[in-house]
């Protein structure tokens, strides 16, 4: 506080360094503040429950006696950015074995959303049968190494990041969590990082031994 406050009075003598040093010993205006909120969200595994499917309805749930949590609960808060998606959906995730978040992806896929995924090669066979059937591009780490990233970029404007991987461990069981970003240069970053991965893993077209290895059949 009291470096802002030297800043202040030496900048006295310039309207425009006076006005930026002023700025500096102010809080965040309430647009400002709701600005920020925008940007970044955190969510925090595991849920309390799964929220009730009525609960953001007009009329609510009039259920008195529905299992349901009337709370908001951070896997539906999960699908709902997902589904927000409009034009792509890069997913770069350790492991993909969640039947409901895969659904999402096909989904997506199937309303004119570019989906690509990318994995370790150790959740070959799940993520194989349920997103390429469906037509969804997918590419593998196919080293000796970890393919550990879990991240999600939608539509190259917002980032999901953290521990959480798309896993039913992850979804209930696990302390897990989840930032949303959307500040334009951590978002790029990510983007980056996706498009090179995807460029340097290669084909996406094989089939798997599931004795030895990867047998590849071509390259798309």
């Amino acid at each position: 506080m009291k470096i802002k406050w030297i800043a202040l009075m030496s900048a006295l003598a310039n309207p425009i360094l006076f006005y930026l040093a002023y700025k500096l010993t102010q809080q965040p205006s309430k647009r400002e503040s709701n600005q920020l909120t925008k940007q970044t969200e955190v969510l925090f595994f595991p849920d309390e429950g799964l929220q009730c499917p009525r609960l953001n309805t007009r009329r609510g749930c009039l259920d008195t006696t529905c299992r349901f949590k009337h709370s908001p609960q951070s896997l539906a808060r999960l699908e709902e950015i997902l589904k927000s998606a409009t034009e792509t959906c890069d997913v770069c995730m350790f492991v993909i074995a969640s039947q409901e978040l895969i659904d999402i992806l096909v989904e997506l896929h199937l309303r004119g959303v570019h989906v690509r995924c990318i994995s370790d090669n150790q959740d070959m066979d799940g993520v194989l049968h349920a997103l390429r059937s469906n037509g969804i591009l997918v590419k593998f780490d196919k080293s000796d190494y970890l393919m550990h990233h879990k991240f999600v970029v939608i539509d190259s404007k917002m980032v999901l990041t953290g521990s959480y991987n798309f896993s039913r461990g992850g979804m209930g069981i696990n302390r897990e969590n989840i930032v949303k970003v959307s500040y334009p240069h951590i978002v790029k970053a990510y983007v980056d990082e996706f498009n090179e991965m995807w460029r340097i893993y290669g084909t996406t077209n094989f089939s798997i031994n599931f004795r030895k290895e990867v047998v590849y059949e071509g390259s798309k």
